[in-house]
């Protein structure tokens, strides 16, 4: 694994407990030098991505190239839990608020001390697709939502735990779960789904906020009658997979979301001949009403299970002087993409990693990679080989964040092939 820099011109049961912390004494260290607050001019982190263009960036100091050596432990906390961890705490009015697969803490940020505990209890059936965990949630007002792995969508109160709202968003049975942050713009809550591996037909959920009810929902393999469905032969549309296991960007003053849209299903592009809309593409939606106000597709017909999902970055940059709203992705496929976000031309598609061999590169008129040979000779003839990069991708799901005051953006990424032989698929419902 390496970092890069790129130049850039400018229905669950909720049992509420408290535990005890594991305190650290520090006396060489003031409590009060710890910086709690990780966002650009404000003390709350209420969101995933830290705030909704998912730059990630803050203008705080006092942790530079100098204090940071002097850092040492306050207090640390065990969760109990043997699983992943890749929750994004966030931070309101002094409370950290931190999520695992199967539960929620509310943590006093300067003492350690965990105020409540929401735990969670699976149905024994339950299948996860990719990983047992979960990546945050997201505050309003006095609610705290997350999502859990046998696909439902909860609103918590922030102040006790409890539960306020709890919808089924699929059903588990046919292999749905839900592991990213939700979204809340407005009054409307937006969350998706993962499982493109296990034949489900993926998709992207508004809800109302305040009371749960499911306001749209965009299915992001269209069905017979609806643009896209031609580009899927027969009916492979069904189990099409098209995940949005990630949480999106938006952009106020254009009152858009974006969301990416993972794999198809099954990996064998050969079965699925097509382009197959929508996976592996960036959809700009409004959030009111789940309306597609464009798309643009990285990886038509994948066979490497590149997605699309990586987190949507957005900025203000200078383009032959003009500023530009764009939008930024480090894609697994190997290439950075910038796009117009307004309407999402392709603006520039580059390699961030040293080896790419699936492509030869971006066709900028269309937008289209160019194929390579060894692709094309594994998809039409079921030729094995070795490509550039793996499945992990140039870039996996861990986040890149931009610095508008540096011009740059920082990412961890991978230089990794692998050897593939594509196999007949079968299918069995849920696995």
């Amino acid at each position: 694994m390496t970092a890069f820099l790129i130049s850039c011109s400018d229905g669950s049961d909720v049992v509420v407990e408290k535990r005890s912390i594991n305190k650290i004494e520090a006396s060489q260290v003031e409590q009060e030098t710890v910086v709690s607050n990780v966002v650009l001019e404000d003390t709350d982190v209420s969101t995933y991505g830290l705030s909704k263009n998912l730059q990630r960036f803050s203008k705080l100091d006092q942790i530079n190239k100098k204090s940071v050596g002097g850092l040492v432990p306050i207090w640390t906390m065990n969760l109990g839990d043997n699983r992943g961890q890749e929750s994004q705490p966030l931070i309101v009015n002094g409370v950290m608020y931190l999520t695992s697969h199967n539960a929620t803490y509310a943590i006093d940020v300067k003492s350690g001390e965990q105020l409540w505990k929401a735990s969670i209890e699976y149905p024994k059936d339950t299948v996860t697709c990719c990983g047992i965990v979960n990546r945050g949630a997201a505050i309003k007002g006095n609610k705290l939502y997350r999502v859990t792995l046998d696909a439902h969508v909860q609103a918590l109160d922030i102040a006790t735990g409890k539960t306020l709202w709890d919808q089924k968003a699929a059903e588990v049975s046919e292999g749905y779960s839900m592991t990213l942050a939700p979204l809340v713009v407005g009054n409307v809550l937006i969350t998706g789904v993962s499982g493109g591996e296990f034949g489900t037909r993926g998709f992207i959920d508004g809800w109302n906020a305040e009371t749960g009810e499911r306001i749209w929902h965009f299915k992001t393999i269209p069905e017979p009658g609806e643009p896209g469905n031609e580009t899927w032969p027969g009916e492979t549309w069904q189990r099409g997979g098209g995940p949005t296991w990630l949480t999106g960007s938006y952009d106020e003053e254009l009152d858009i979301v974006y969301w990416g849209v993972g794999n198809p299903s099954p990996w064998n592009a050969a079965v699925r001949e097509g382009d197959n809309l929508y996976t592996n593409s960036m959809l700009a939606l409004r959030p009111k009403t789940g309306e597609l106000v464009w798309h643009f597709q990285f990886t038509p017909n994948d066979p490497f299970d590149f997605d699309g999902v990586n987190e949507p970055v957005l900025a203000n940059l200078e383009i032959d002087g003009k500023i530009r709203k764009v939008l930024m992705q480090a894609n697994r496929n190997g290439y950075f993409y910038v796009l117009d976000r307004t309407s999402g031309e392709l603006l520039e598609a580059n390699p961030f990693i040293s080896k790419i061999t699936w492509a030869d590169g971006i066709d900028m008129a269309s937008g289209r990679p160019i194929r390579s040979q060894a692709t094309k000779d594994m998809i039409e003839h079921g030729t094995p080989g070795e490509f550039w990069p793996s499945a992990f991708g140039g870039k996996n799901w861990g986040p890149m964040s931009y610095n508008p005051e540096t011009g740059l953006v920082y990412a961890n990424t991978f230089d990794m092939g692998w050897l593939y032989t594509p196999l007949e698929p079968t299918y069995r419902k849920g696995v």
